[in-house]
C-alpha cells in the first residue's frame, strides 16, 4: 500500500445562499479537455504516473470539470468530479493563489450540480486547512462522524512495472 489519506465529507445543504462570482473571472471558467491531463497529473497529489494519467483522462472525458484560465486561455486553476459526483481534485498554480479562483470554481460546480438534481458534497483531505476554511465558508457542513478515507495500492505488472489503484470508502 502506497498510502492512506483520511477526509472530510462536506456538502452543501442550500445552494441558493451561494455568492454572486466575480464577473471577470466567471468569464475565464471553461471545461478541462484532454491537453490538460498531464498539467493535473503533475499537480495531483497522487499523480505522476500512468495509472493517474488514465484516471484523470477518464474523468475528464466523462464528467463535469472547471478550470479558469489566464490570457493565454491556459488554466491556472482546475476542479473535477470523480466518477461517484464528489468535487475534487481541485488545484490552483501557486502564482495565482489568494485571488477567490478556487471559491469560482465551488460555487460554479455547486450551482451546475444542484441545476442538474446532483447532490452537492466534495471530500478534502484532512489537514487540508485552506481547503476546508473555503469550503465551510461558503455554508458546507462537515459531519464530524462520518470519515473517508483514500487508500493507494501498488501492484506489481507482469512486465515488472507498477499499477496503482486508488480506492475510497468510509471509514
Amino acid at each position: 500500500m502506497k498510502g492512506v489519506f483520511k477526509l472530510r465529507h462536506l456538502t452543501l445543504p442550500d445552494p441558493s445562499l451561494l455568492p454572486q462570482l466575480n464577473r471577470d473571472i466567471e468569464s475565464r471558467i471553461t471545461s478541462l479537455n484532454e491537453s490538460h491531463i498531464e498539467l493535473v497529473n503533475k499537480a495531483w497529489m497522487f499523480g505522476g504516473d500512468g495509472p493517474s494519467y488514465r484516471t484523470i483522462k477518464h474523468l475528464i472525458s466523462h464528467y463535469p470539470t472547471g478550470c479558469i484560465t489566464d490570457d493565454q486561455g491556459q488554466p491556472v486553476c482546475w476542479m473535477l468530479l470523480y466518477d461517484y459526483c464528489a468535487m475534487g481534485m481541485m488545484y490552483t498554480l501557486p502564482e495565482h493563489r489568494g485571488q477567490g479562483l478556487a471559491k469560482a470554481l465551488v460555487i460554479s460546480m455547486s450551482r451546475r450540480l444542484h441545476a442538474q438534481g446532483y447532490p452537492v458534497y466534495g471530500f478534502v483531505e484532512e489537514g487540508n486547512s485552506v481547503s476546508y476554511s473555503l469550503f465551510r465558508e461558503l455554508g458546507f457542513t462537515d459531519d464530524p462522524q462520518y470519515r473517508a478515507g483514500w487508500y493507494q495500492f501498488m501492484s506489481k505488472l507482469a512486465g515488472g512495472g507498477l499499477d496503482g489503484k486508488l480506492f475510497c470508502c468510509k471509514l
